[in-house]
């Protein structure tokens, strides 16, 4: 799914998993700005691993209309019984180019791989 809109804030930082290893994540709030939008949703979207933004790429797409590839959109309640609707998120496109590094990099070697079979 893509979701059209603008990012108000975010944050980039390293955590840590289940097996030792260290992960980017980046977290988004999202303005929903598509046609379907009711009234200016708000949706906070979690990027994992490749689709993490490194510190430039989240300066560089703050405030400005992007479209966002949603990968997976899933519910979850809260400690005190609040619902809570949670998203991840794949590409951000920013005037119709990835701006991930991680993700260019591995678009264009699919890209390669699909030319020469």
């Amino acid at each position: 799914m893509q979701l059209s809109g603008q990012i108000l804030t975010g944050s980039t930082q390293t955590i840590a998993t289940k097996k030792g290893d260290h992960l980017q994540k980046t977290r988004l709030k999202v303005l929903d700005l598509g046609p379907e939008a009711a009234g200016g949703d708000v949706y906070w979207i979690d990027f994992l691993g490749e689709a993490a933004l490194a510190d430039d790429e989240l300066r560089q797409v703050n405030r400005q209309p992007v479209t966002v590839e949603v990968r997976r959109m899933y519910a979850s309640s809260g400690k005190n019984g609040g619902a809570f609707l949670n998203a991840n998120g794949g590409a951000i496109l920013l005037e119709g180019q990835i701006v991930q590094r991680g993700l260019r990099a591995t678009v264009a070697a699919s890209a390669t791989a699909a030319r020469s079979a």
